[in-house]
C-alpha cells in the first residue's frame, strides 16, 4: 500500500508528542519498563500485554533508533515506581511503508491498530535497522505535521 488517510510512502512528517506523566513499571539491567498511559489490556486479545513498554537503560543504546519516545529524567537513573516524563521530541521522519490490518492487529492491547505508518527519522534514512511505527488509530498523542519540500 503506497496511501492511505491522506499520507504516502515518501511524505517528509515532523512527528511530536508532548511530555506526559508515566511510571516506571520495573527495571531490569538493560531495560526500563514504563506503565504505558494510552493502551489498555484487550480482554478478547489471543496475546497478552502487561501494560508496559520497555526502553533501554543505556542513552548510547542503539535501540533508541527504533522508537521515537524520550523519557526524562535519563533512563540509567530511572528504578521502579519513579515518576517519569515520555514524550517525543520535534522529529523528522520519512514516511517509508503503509500497512492497513485487516482485521485491526491484535497485539495484547487497545485500541487495536488498523492503520500503520512505517517512518525512519531522515538523519538515519540510510540505515537499513533504524525506523518504527506510528499507529494512525492509536491512542498515543502523536502529532504529525506534513513538511512541504
Amino acid at each position: 500500500m503506497t496511501e492511505a488517510l491522506g499520507y504516502s510512502v515518501g511524505d517528509l512528517l515532523v512527528i511530536s508528542a508532548e511530555a506526559f506523566d508515566a511510571r516506571v513499571g520495573g527495571t531490569t539491567r538493560q531495560r526500563v519498563l514504563i506503565d504505558w498511559p494510552w493502551w489498555e489490556s484487550d480482554p478478547d486479545s489471543a496475546n497478552s500485554w502487561d501494560g508496559t513498554v520497555g526502553f533501554p537503560r543505556d542513552p548510547d543504546a542503539y535501540d533508541w533508533c527504533n522508537t521515537p519516545w524520550r523519557l526524562e529524567p535519563d533512563p540509567s537513573e530511572l528504578e521502579t515506581g519513579d515518576a517519569c516524563f515520555v514524550g517525543i521530541p520535534p522529529t523528522e521522519v520519512r514516511v517509508t511503508g503503509i500497512e492497513k490490518y485487516e482485521p485491526p492487529a491484535d497485539f495484547g492491547f487497545l485500541p487495536r491498530p488498523e492503520y500503520v505508518l512505517e517512518v525512519v527519522p531522515t538523519d538515519l534514512i540510510d540505515d537499513d535497522e533504524a525506523g518504527y511505527v506510528i499507529y494512525l488509530n492509536g491512542a498515543e498523542p502523536i502529532e504529525l505535521e506534513r513538511v512541504d519540500v
